[in-house]
């Protein structure tokens, strides 16, 4: 799954909330953006910016560095997003909504409800009784509900997380492949450096900055 700048967005907004879009979106494909850069840009007080992204900051989503203004001699904050904590969190958010489907389905399942003619109330068995079947709001006898739609929508939305899901552990087993592929060409390419530096009596440190570049590349 391909993560775009508005399946990023739709993860920091169920945190910050629709308030928060200004400022996603001035941090959204940049890195080190300037804390009173982003207030600017988003006509947001300093103080108001600051608490967003220290809220995103406790979930991990953004990472700071800090440079000394030479002139006014306190920290400016520079912020980017953290693409791999972004992805965890989108998972996370995601599971958390497929075990709330999962137990809502269960219970439709399992349980009788009760559902009001004007649409007031849908109460369970226990609830209608305490009610003595009729509506707390309008007062009307209560009928017994069907639900097997509910059931549909439950199921339909369960298979599309299921199916996303399925999505992202296939990239993530792609990814980990990938990875242990890199470290196997890296590792080669090493150990020949330092077979032919051997041959040729190089120096230790030249040998070494060799190495760097390798892993540096990769």
């Amino acid at each position: 799954m391909r993560f775009t700048p508005k399946k990023i967005e739709e993860i920091l907004i169920a945190i910050l909330g629709p308030e928060g879009t200004p400022l996603i979106r001035e941090l959204i494909g940049k890195s080190n953006v300037s804390e009173f850069d982003l207030a600017t840009r988003t006509k947001k007080d300093i103080k108001i910016i600051r608490k967003m992204l220290y809220i995103l900051h406790n979930y991990n989503l953004v990472g700071f560095t800090r440079k000394k203004d030479k002139q006014k001699g306190w920290y400016i904050y520079y912020w980017t997003l953290l693409p791999e904590s972004i992805r965890f969190n989108y998972y996370k958010m995601k599971q958390n909504l497929l075990d709330k489907l999962n137990a809502q389905l269960e219970e439709e399942r399992k349980e009788l409800f009760f559902v009001c003619p004007n649409t007031c109330v849908r109460l369970n068995f226990d609830q209608a009784m305490d009610f003595e079947f009729r509506c707390p709001e309008c007062g009307e006898l209560i009928n017994q509900d069907n639900p097997e739609e509910r059931i549909k929508q439950l199921q339909s939305r369960i298979a599309s997380l299921e199916a996303e899901f399925t999505e992202l552990k296939e990239e993530k087993k792609e990814k980990r492949k990938q990875g242990k592929e890199r470290k196997k060409v890296v590792k080669a390419k090493i150990k020949k450096v330092r077979k032919t530096d051997k041959k040729k009596s190089v120096k230790k440190e030249t040998v070494l900055k060799k190495i760097k570049k390798i892993v540096k590349k990769k």
